[in-house]
């Protein structure tokens, strides 16, 4: 199970939808100092043990971060920062 999840709808074509995937999945690799890339559908980074996975379809946007043991009392600092990084790249729902 995920630490953190999120979910927006979204009304974006496919390329557009994979071009703000790979910007949130660049600032949430830069932010915990790793790396990411494509698994099909899903932009998948990880780094220290964390691993956050944006999925999309054609009506929605997710995305799940798992946390190490260790960074688990961060949880609501990450999870802040993600959120933000989400909404500039998504909006609100």
């Amino acid at each position: 199970m995920a630490d953190i999840e999120m979910c927006r709808d979204h009304g974006l074509e496919e390329d557009e939808a994979r071009r703000r995937i790979e910007g949130l999945a660049e600032r949430i690799a830069d932010r915990l100092g790793g790396t990411w890339c494509w698994e099909g559908d899903e932009a998948v980074c990880e780094a220290r043990g964390a691993k956050a996975r944006v999925r999309y379809d054609s009506t929605s946007i997710s995305l799940a971060v798992t946390l190490p043991r260790l960074m688990r009392p961060l949880r609501t600092r990450l999870e802040a920062k993600v959120e933000e990084y989400f909404e500039r790249y998504f909006g609100r729902d």
